[in-house]
């Protein structure tokens, strides 16, 4: 990113967001994926001295967290002030190991979303017994993030069957609980593909990787999340706390709706 580009994402972009955050009708969430101590696995990889030196400071700062289940409350899904939302995407190993009890230690709550056809197989994801334990402690929710991690911009050749219905049939399985929170996989999909996974009546909220506004779809929520990177700085980690990274999509893709 060269210098003006620099400060147009760390300066600008988030100081006309704050001007605008009255747009942010939903709580706001941020997301990560794998946590590492060295080079992990996963495309999106955050340090875990960064991670607890974040978290902390939602601790100190006083935010109020929640798991999936806690937002069947309208006043919890729609709270601006004082809240946030934190998700992982795929259900990777170090979802536990790294962060469980660190989590537990500052009185967070977290969510997951599982890539199901990974978990209690693939060694780098989590067991079932992980997963079971985290949601028996009330601190982490679960959601799904379909059967193969397959990319949704376009349904062609994708079965919903299996990618919807027979990953939750796996997750209520092993958890007891149907899954009514949706995420993309790779960040990846299409208006057409938000309508399709709609009209499956299996999710009240579905969630992008978009820096964008929060809606309400034929009465499903649509968020729009703000991804942490470890290349940017607390200042900006901040300012997505905010939500003031949410008028992002709006900025550079003024024609695009979800």
């Amino acid at each position: 990113m060269n210098f003006l580009k620099k400060i147009i994402y760390c300066n600008v972009i988030p100081a006309i967001g704050a001007c605008l955050r009255g747009k942010n009708k939903f709580i706001n969430v941020i997301y990560y994926h794998d946590i590492v101590d060295g080079e992990g696995m996963s495309f999106m990889k955050t340090p875990i001295e960064l991670y607890k030196q974040q978290m902390e400071f939602i601790a100190r700062k006083g935010l109020k967290t929640y798991t999936f289940d806690e937002l069947t409350h309208p006043k919890c899904q729609q709270q601006r002030k004082g809240g946030i939302l934190i998700t992982f995407d795929d259900g990777w190993e170090s979802n536990y190991s790294m962060i469980f009890n660190f989590m537990k230690s500052l009185g967070l709550k977290y969510n997951i979303f599982l890539a199901v056809e990974k978990i209690g197989v693939d060694p780098d994801y989590l067991t079932w017994e992980q997963v079971r334990e985290m949601h028996q402690s009330g601190i982490v929710g679960f959601g799904a993030h379909t059967f193969t991690h397959c990319n949704m911009e376009s349904l062609d050749g994708i079965d919903l069957d299996q990618e919807i219905h027979h990953a939750n049939d796996i997750i209520k399985e092993n958890l007891g609980i149907e899954a009514k929170d949706f995420c993309f996989p790779y960040g990846a999909y299409s208006s057409a593909s938000i309508d399709s996974i709609i009209a499956e009546n299996v999710y009240d909220r579905i969630y992008t990787s978009d820096l964008d506004y929060t809606a309400d779809r034929d009465g499903v929520i649509i968020f729009g999340r703000n991804g942490i990177s470890c290349n940017e700085s607390m200042a900006v980690f901040k300012h997505k706390l905010n939500g003031n990274y949410n008028v992002f999509n709006t900025l550079t893709h003024p024609c695009r709706n979800h």
